[in-house]
C-alpha cells in the first residue's frame, strides 16, 4: 500500500513575548529618557550623583582660571608702559597717567599764572592756570588737560600756565557828576551849567571787590563854573558899587546919597544884621538897590567844613529872604576867599560868587580922600568897588561916597546893581543873572573837582 506522506504541520509562528518596561524611580536633577530618543535596543546608562558633581567642579574649576587669567591679562594691559613725546623728547610713562604725572615723570619746571583782578592786580601769585599743554598740536583746556589720559604714541608739549582773572558781577551803578572849572582869576564865579547824574555799566569782582568800567549808558553832564571879569569895550560904561557887613546904622545913610545921585549899589549883608535890622533890609529894596549875602555872621568859609559851609551860607539866605522879602542865591564871601574846593561844599545852593576889582580900602580908615582915590583913580567900565557898611566906623566912606559917584558920572560912568552887571554881559546866563538862581531838581551838585 502506498501511503502518502503525511504533510508536515505548518511552523507555528508564536509573537515574541513583550518587555514591559518597568518604570524607574524619578532621580533629582536628571530627566528619563524614552525608548523614542534611542535605537530600538540600547542598555541604559544611568549616572550616579558622583558623575554629576565631578563635571560640576571641572567646569568651575575651568571658569576661575580663566576668570584669573583674564584679570591678570586686564591688569598686565592697563599697567604697562607706554612711550610719549614731551616737548620733543621721549618718556616712558604708564598708560592711563593723568598730565599732572607726565609733567611730574618729566621733570618739567613749569610757572603757574597768577590769579588777577577785573582791576589787572594780583590777587594770589601762583593761583592761576598751573601750565598751558597740547596733544597732537591740538591746544587743550585747562578741563581738558584735567580729564586727559596719557596713551601710546602721543605728542604733547607743556607751557607755563597763563593767568587767571576772578569772576564779576555786572551792574548798572550812577555816575555823578563833576565840577569843571573854567578861568583863572575874575571877580565874579558864576554857574554855567549845573550838573546831572549818568549811569554805566560796571563789572564788579567778586574776590577782589574792584570795579571796572563796561560801557556808559547815559553821559553824566558835569557843573561848570566860570571865573570871570566884567570887560565892556563897546562905549558903555557900567560900574558897580558894593557894601558889605551891613545894614548897620550907615545903611540909611548910604541909601540917602545914593537917592541924591540917582545911583544903585549892592549891599553884601550879614544874616544876623539882617534879623536885627529888617526894616533897612527892605528900604534897600525900596531904594532900587539890590540885597545879597555876606554869610550869616561872616566866618571864613575856606576854614569850615562841609556841613558849617553849607549851613552859613543857607542860614543867611533865609535870614536876609525873610527880612527883605527877596530871595538872593549870590555871596560875597568874607576876606574874598572862596575856593574850588569850597564850591564843592556848598551842594548847590549858590549861583554865583563875587570878589571886587576896585578895593577903597576904607577897612584901613586912610582918610575920605583916599578913598575917593583909591576908586576914582582905577575906575573901568565893569570895574566892581569895594566899600563896607557895618563892622566899625565908617564915617569916612560917608564922606567919600558923594565924591566918588560925582566923579564917576561926570566921566560918563552909570551906577548899576551886580544883576544888572551880569545882565548887561551876553555871556552870563539869563537864570544867573537874576541873582536868585537855583538848582534845578533833576539836578545834583558834584563832590570831586573834574581833573
Amino acid at each position: 500500500m502506498n501511503h502518502e506522506p503525511e504533510p508536515e504541520p505548518e511552523p507555528k509562528f508564536e509573537p515574541e513575548p513583550r518587555f514591559e518596561s518597568k518604570p524607574k524611580p524619578k532621580r533629582e536633577g536628571f530627566s528619563l529618557i524614552s525608548g523614542e530618543d534611542v535605537s530600538a535596543y540600547s542598555p541604559e546608562v544611568e549616572f550616579t550623583p558622583w558623575h554629576s558633581s565631578k563635571h560640576a567642579l571641572v567646569g568651575v574649576i575651568v571658569l576661575v582660571v580663566l576668570v584669573i587669567a583674564g584679570v591678570v591679562g586686564l591688569h598686565v594691559w592697563n599697567n604697562r608702559s607706554v612711550d610719549v613725546m614731551v616737548n620733543e623728547s621721549s618718556v616712558s610713562i604708564k598708560v592711563g597717567s593723568s598730565l599732572d604725572d607726565l609733567v611730574s615723570t618729566a621733570g618739567l619746571q613749569l610757572t603757574p599764572g597768577n590769579f588777577m583782578s577785573v582791576g589787572g592786580n594780583v590777587i594770589t601769585e601762583g593761583g592761576g592756570d598751573p601750565y598751558e599743554a597740547s596733544l597732537n598740536g591740538v591746544s587743550l583746556t585747562q578741563d581738558q588737560i584735567g580729564t586727559t589720559r596719557v596713551s601710546d604714541g602721543q605728542s604733547y608739549e607743556f607751557s607755563n600756565g597763563s593767568d587767571t582773572t576772578e569772576g564779576y558781577e555786572v551792574q548798572l551803578v550812577d555816575v555823578q557828576p563833576k565840577l569843571e572849572v573854567q578861568g583863572t582869576a575874575g571877580a565874579i564865579t558864576y554857574v554855567a551849567q549845573w550838573g546831572k547824574v549818568g549811569q554805566k555799566h560796571v563789572n564788579v569782582g567778586t574776590t577782589s571787590g574792584e570795579t571796572v568800567d563796561v560801557d556808559v549808558v547815559t553821559e553824566a553832564q558835569d557843573a561848570i563854573i566860570v571865573k570871570h571879569n566884567f570887560n565892556f569895550k563897546d562905549g558903555r560904561k557900567l560900574i558897580a558899587l558894593t557894601f558889605d557887613d551891613g545894614p548897620s546904622k550907615y545903611t540909611q545913610q548910604y541909601l540917602d546919597i545914593l537917592g541924591q545921585y540917582g545911583a544903585k549899589a549892592t549891599f553884601f549883608n550879614l544874616g544876623q544884621s539882617a534879623e536885627t535890622y529888617p526894616d533897612l533890609e527892605k528900604a534897600c529894596i525900596s531904594a532900587g538897590c539890590q540885597v545879597a549875602s555876606h554869610t550869616y555872621d561872616h566866618q571864613q568859609l575856606t576854614a569850615l567844613s562841609g556841613d558849617d559851609v553849607y549851613s552859613e551860607i543857607t542860614k543867611a539866605f533865609a535870614s536876609i529872604n525873610s527880612a527883605s522879602g527877596t530871595s538872593t542865591t549870590i555871596i560875597r564871601p568874607p576876606y574874598g576867599s572862596f575856593t574850588d574846593d569850597t564850591w564843592l561844599l556848598t551842594q548847590g545852593s549858590i549861583s554865583a560868587s563875587f570878589i571886587w576889582n576896585i578895593d577903597s580900602e576904607d577897612w584901613r580908615l586912610p582918610g575920605s580922600s583916599a578913598i575917593v582915590s583909591n576908586v576914582v583913580n582905577n575906575a573901568y567900565s565893569g570895574a566892581i568897588i569895594l566899600m563896607h557898611d557895618g563892622g566899625g566906623n565908617r564915617d569916612e566912606d560917608v564922606e567919600a561916597l558923594p565924591q566918588i559917584i560925582q566923579a564917576l558920572q561926570n566921566d560918563g560912568y552909570t551906577f548899576v546893581t551886580l544883576d544888572e552887571l551880569m545882565a548887561a554881559d551876553d555871556s552870563i546866563p539869563s537864570d544867573i543873572a537874576s541873582g536868585n538862581a537855583t538848582m534845578p531838581s533833576d539836578c545834583v551838585w558834584p563832590t570831586e573837582l573834574a581833573a
